[in-house]
């Protein structure tokens, strides 16, 4: 898998208004799903979908407390996201890359 291939699959899961939502609940601590739901006034099966969805990137953790489960960030994930985000956006130095522009064959 290519670099680019993961980043889009975590930027995947984040580009949804009810995961960022929960991604910033979660931000404040531990939550259970039930917690989540009358947060966002959404119904518990709509809330277990969008966790599983960060859950399967990573982005969040689940641990059982009894009959409960707890999520919580993956803050190390989430970091990381954040600086690969910010390598692409910031790019590069053309001529370190050997970027060679397609229209001309200059080098940018």
């Amino acid at each position: 898998m290519n670099e680019f291939t993961e980043l889009t699959e975590l930027l995947k899961a984040v580009a949804d208004q009810r995961r960022l939502q929960i991604i910033s609940l979660l931000s404040c601590g531990k939550m259970c799903v039930c917690d989540i739901t009358a947060q966002l006034d959404l119904s518990q099966p709509n809330i277990s979908h969008h966790l599983k969805i960060l859950k399967n990137a990573d982005l969040i953790v689940a641990t059982k407390r009894g009959r409960w489960v707890d999520y919580q960030l993956n803050k190390d994930k989430l970091e990381s996201l954040q600086k690969r985000l910010g390598d692409v956006l910031a790019g590069c130095d053309a001529e370190e890359c050997g970027i060679t522009r397609l229209n001309c064959g200059e080098k940018c």
